[in-house]
């Protein structure tokens, strides 16, 4: 049992702030996007964030199971990293919308906030708290702030209030 639950590059405590840390500020970024009537709800952006921080905390264990071993494969963590964020893009790719009868294409600002929640994940998942906090803190005011002042500046109306 203790090989199960051992860790070798964190602790449990540190385990469980980082993906809780991802799973809140996945729910943060991806209410904004639900209040708004976006495609996709906050759901996705919690799991998304979720497994991009669990998909960080593995690379480093595996990393630390086998960096002393030579008979073993070679490990390089930016090939997850890069794996992860091609995967979430093909998501963040699948909220971009174009209507058959409205030639403007939308749900640019989801696609790319799923990607950046996964980031976000990734940078939790390394422990990289202070990085993740400065991108989910400027996220928040892209999404949010910015959000709100697109309408009244651009004579814009959300398309989705509509269809509700």
């Amino acid at each position: 049992m203790e090989e199960f639950l051992s860790l070798q590059t964190l602790t449990w405590p540190d385990a469980f702030l980082r993906v809780g840390l991802a799973c809140f500020f996945g729910f943060v970024l991806g209410f904004d996007r639900s209040l708004k009537n976006k495609p996709v709800d906050f759901r996705v952006y919690m799991i998304v964030a979720t497994s991009a921080c669990l998909a960080g905390l593995m690379g480093q264990e595996i990393y630390a199971d086998y960096m002393n071993r030579d008979d073993v494969l070679s490990l390089d963590l930016m090939r997850i990293i890069e794996g992860v964020l091609v995967g979430i893009g093909f998501l963040g790719a699948g909220a971009i919308i174009r209507q058959d009868d409205n030639p403007k294409v939308i749900g640019h600002a989801t696609g790319a906030s799923i990607w950046a929640s996964g980031i976000i994940g990734l940078m939790l998942g390394f422990g990289l708290y202070g990085l993740a906090s400065l991108g989910f803190f400027v996220m928040v005011i892209i999404l949010v702030i910015f959000g709100y002042l697109r309408k009244p500046l651009f004579h814009e109306q959300e398309i989705y209030d509509e269809e509700e």
